[in-house]
């Protein structure tokens, strides 16, 4: 089945499924209706969205029109819900020029949320109007117990009727996209949901300013003016939410060039490096390969497998120093002048690493020390067993089966046998036992070992882009939650 006929079959399905609620809806209990009041209603929410539909569109839903469908829903019943909700769904997508399968499904998603919500509010025994507006309709008052039930049903509804909006929406665009349901749910909808669950109680006000026109005073067409006040307040909170929403919008960008600079001057900079030494070219990009697969058969979480990623990938940038130019160039081994000189790159390149801001703590603490052993024999700094970064241990291993696993000016490849032998060797003296025993027996590693040319071309991503994540969804946290 292609991606547009699944499409069509879900929008069809969709339009079905809203057409048996309309009819279900239709043997509900309701209100008698000023059609006058009703249309005048209608003509707002038609206005509200047209107003949005002229303004730049962001992830964010923006709508208010939820709330007028709400306020029609519980003032008047399911079925005249439903209806007003498909009349101003299908006037506005109309106007906006709309393809005729989106009005469809808009339209049949909109009777489906309204009339699922107020089944639901039906069913948990609210009335129409809600009890607690019986003062202005009998003049007697309502008991506060009575009261808080009545509103408890009545968000009950809301949330039913936010879940199949969210549901249905977000399934057409996962099913669009190719993307996943609950990752697209959770982008565009689930960090609103709780503010507009809140937001939901002012169609109670809403429905309460229609009610007050159209049952005290007999006046319900006054109710197309009255209906707009409420509205003035929520569409300054939402233009300001739409406003953070393009801050964002724009931080994503700026992120992504950030991210894309630090990746293009990181792969340059190990590019660099073994230009000068053409028997270790691709050496960081195996390295970074192998200790992701070793990190990856750990279990460890993907924000830690990254930084090790980066950490490897980094791991001897301190060798773009000059110093160590005629070392890397010189064919025949190492002086112990010259090996002490070698042995200071580690150090070097973590020094480097850490000018740069976002890779502080533990990325260059793995680089400082992925030449440290397990029997405290290493170095920079003499370290011994769990004091090792596990980044490190790892990157002490990958290193180590890269040196052994390419041609050398002294020797050649050594075979996939002879390098696990060498590993289990240096069990409990250079290595980590236990890394060790999960190296050799890792069917991954084992493949990477024997063919390289697995291991990808494309750098990791740079920890800026997580980083930032982070942050925003840190800021987010500072606003009302949800979709």
């Amino acid at each position: 089945m292609s991606q547009n006929q699944a499409v069509q079959r879900y929008v069809g399905a969709i339009a079905v499924t809203a057409l048996m609620v309309l009819i279900a809806a239709s043997y509900l209990p309701r209100p008698d209706v000023d059609y006058w009041a009703l249309f005048s209603l209608g003509l707002v929410g038609v206005l509200l969205e047209i107003s949005r539909t002229a303004k730049k569109s962001g992830s964010m839903a923006g709508s208010l029109v939820f709330i007028m469908h709400l306020a029609i829903g519980v003032a008047l019943g399911a079925m005249w819900g439903a209806v007003t909700a498909a009349f101003i769904t299908g006037i506005t997508q109309t106007y906006a020029r709309v393809a005729p399968v989106k009005i469809v499904f808009n339209v049949s998603e909109r009777i489906l949320s309204v009339g699922l919500a107020f089944g639901t509010y039906f069913f948990l025994g609210g009335h129409h109007p809600p009890a607690i507006f019986e003062p202005v309709v009998t003049g007697s008052g309502v008991p506060f117990n009575e009261a808080l039930r009545e509103i408890a049903v009545f968000l009950a509804s809301a949330v039913v009727y936010f879940i199949a909006n969210s549901v249905t929406v977000n399934t057409a665009v996962a099913l669009s996209t190719k993307k996943h349901i609950l990752s697209t749910w959770r982008s565009n909808t689930l960090w609103v949901l709780g503010y507009d669950i809140v937001a939901s109680l002012l169609a109670l006000a809403v429905a309460y300013v229609f009610v007050r026109f159209d049952r005290s005073q007999g006046v319900g067409r006054f109710g197309f003016v009255a209906v707009f006040l409420p509205f003035i307040a929520v569409r300054h909170v939402y233009g300001k939410l739409n406003t953070l929403e393009d801050v964002y919008r724009e931080l994503d960008q700026a992120y992504d060039e950030l991210a894309l600079n630090v990746r293009e001057q990181l792969s340059m900079m190990v590019k660099a490096i073994e230009a000068r030494d053409p028997y270790t070219s691709g050496h960081s990009r195996r390295v970074c390969g192998l200790s992701r697969a070793i990190a990856t058969d750990l279990g460890l979480p993907p924000e830690h497998i990254e930084e090790i990623e980066n950490a490897a990938l980094l791991h001897d940038v301190g060798k773009i120093h000059e110093e160590f130019a005629p070392l890397l160039q010189k064919e025949g081994k190492l002086t112990d002048e010259e090996w002490e000189i070698m042995k200071t790159h580690s150090a070097k390149s973590a020094e480097l690493v850490s000018s740069f801001s976002r890779f502080q703590g533990y990325v260059v603490s793995c680089v400082r020390h992925h030449h440290e052993r397990w029997d405290g024999r290493g170095y920079p700094d003499g370290i011994a067993a769990q004091e090792i970064p596990l980044g490190a241990r790892i990157i002490t291993i990958a290193d180590t089966i890269d040196a052994m696993t390419t041609n050398r000016p002294y020797r050649n490849a050594l075979p996939l046998e002879v390098v696990l032998a060498e590993l289990n060797k240096g069990r409990s003296t250079q290595f980590d036992s236990e890394l060790v025993e999960l190296t050799v027996n890792s069917v991954t590693v084992r493949r990477l070992i024997s063919d390289p040319s697995l291991i990808p071309e494309h750098m990791p991503e740079p920890l800026v882009r997580s980083r930032a994540k982070e942050a925003r969804r840190a800021a987010r946290g500072n606003l009302p939650s949800g979709s």
